[in-house]
């Protein structure tokens, strides 16, 4: 008798181990898919969780994702990390149908907290899309406008809020009064102001205070005349700076500002690729006019932040870089871009193995397609249509590769 209660509790121990294995396993999948910005596959596997166990237990596993870590490409930085805060946000945000709105003063943990007693995903996304609208109103009227950009909405900002937006920036630069100093001004109130934020990181600017040559160029980038005085008390009475409330937010401000490159990487946002685009072209230029060992590492580690932040820009960026005369630059940059599990990716790859008639590029190229194939099942018809061009410079090695990622099992979140 006794041997059998033993025999019953350890069955039962063991169900438990497996369930939880099985627990474990689901929110790390979730946490792959969100590290490495895969949208579909996290809306696949939250979907699939909310219909086969219900919303509770979906937002229990998105809710844990955020103390999981998850496996970065070799050179992109430790062996493992947890998911970067906004990166983590914006998959979420964007999950949940409300990007753009992501610097609303909220952290990510009290939304999920908030959401968990809703009815459903389209639920969910219902009332954190009011929420939204609500605070963003209120941050506007308060002087806030940073980091609000309806070009990352993908129409979840309605036109209203948009509108809204538009007029406030247009009105906070349009007010705007510049510090002039002998032959620099003072630009702290445009690094506060989203147009002008935008402008100044598209500009690879870093710091408080520019040139009168680069103020013009600016100006021309802006489209806007922006106002200089060197008089003290006009200064003084200007509209106070409204840093962003969210601290996250401020904290990538000044990050951007300064060009705090280690703490870009660590947040992952996508608002920082403007200025992770200019540090990487800068360390670019200077390897090309001093091909050193030293100047291509400082390189290689930038690429190797894009790879960890991952925004769709950064494809565009790394497939110019992968057409590169360099072979040692072009490499690089396609095995940067087998580390972006996209269509855009793939094709990119593709494009660049039936366009070359370098053999290393070539054979670089199949390796970073076969390590894309692994987490984007569309890589498999993108090459299936190229073994149909009559143009390409290596058919043998792309129908070769067709056929071994299309034999191969399709297990995508794993």
């Amino acid at each position: 008798m006794t041997n059998d209660k033993d025999r019953e509790s350890i069955l039962k121990a063991v169900k438990e181990r497996v369930k939880q294995s099985e627990e474990l396993q689901l929110t790390q999948m979730i946490v792959d898919a969100i590290g490495e910005r895969r949208y579909r596959d996290l809306g696949d596997l939250v979907s699939e969780i909310e219909q086969d166990r219900g919303w509770n237990a979906a937002i229990k596993h998105l809710t844990a994702a955020r103390r999981f870590s998850y496996t970065l490409p070799i050179g992109a930085g430790p062996n493992k990390v947890q998911v970067e805060h906004l990166k983590y946000r914006e998959m979420v945000f964007t999950l949940l149908g409300c990007s753009g709105y992501e610097p609303i003063n909220l952290s990510t943990e009290e939304i999920l907290s908030r959401l968990v007693k809703a009815e459903s995903l389209i639920h969910a996304s219902q009332i954190l899309q009011a929420e939204c609208e609500s605070l963003v109103r209120n941050q506007i009227e308060s002087g806030e406008c940073l980091f609000f950009n309806p070009e990352y909405a993908v129409n979840s900002i309605s036109k209203d809020i948009a509108d809204i937006l538009e007029q406030a920036q247009q009105e906070a630069i349009t007010n705007l009064v510049l510090e002039k100093h002998e032959d620099t001004i003072n630009v702290l109130p445009l690094w506060y102001n989203e147009k002008g934020r935008q402008v100044l990181s598209q500009l690879g600017i870093k710091g408080y205070e520019i040139d009168l040559e680069t103020f013009d160029i600016v100006i021309s980038v802006l489209h806007q005349e922006l106002s200089t005085t060197e008089s003290l008390e006009v200064i003084s009475t200007r509209t106070p700076l409204v840093p962003p409330s969210n601290s996250l937010y401020e904290i990538l401000l000044l990050s951007i500002i300064n060009h705090e490159i280690e703490n870009l990487s660590e947040m992952s946002s996508m608002q920082s690729y403007y200025t992770l685009e200019f540090i990487l072209k800068d360390a670019l230029d200077q390897y090309e006019k001093q091909p050193s060992s030293e100047n291509f590492r400082i390189f290689l580690s930038l690429v190797s932040i894009h790879v960890r932040v991952r925004t769709p820009e950064s494809i565009i960026l790394l497939e110019e870089l992968a057409h590169s005369k360099d072979t040692r630059i072009a490499t690089t940059a396609i095995t940067a871009l087998g580390n972006f599990y996209t269509e855009s990716a793939a094709s990119a790859l593709v494009d660049l193995l039936c366009t070359t008639k370098n053999r290393e590029i070539a054979d670089t190229s199949v390796r970073a397609i076969k390590n894309v194939s692994n987490s984007c099942f569309e890589t498999k018809y993108i090459l299936k249509t190229a073994t149909e061009s009559t143009t390409c410079t290596n058919p043998g090695q792309v129908k070769r590769l067709y056929k071994e990622i299309w034999t191969k099992k399709d297990d995508y979140y794993l």
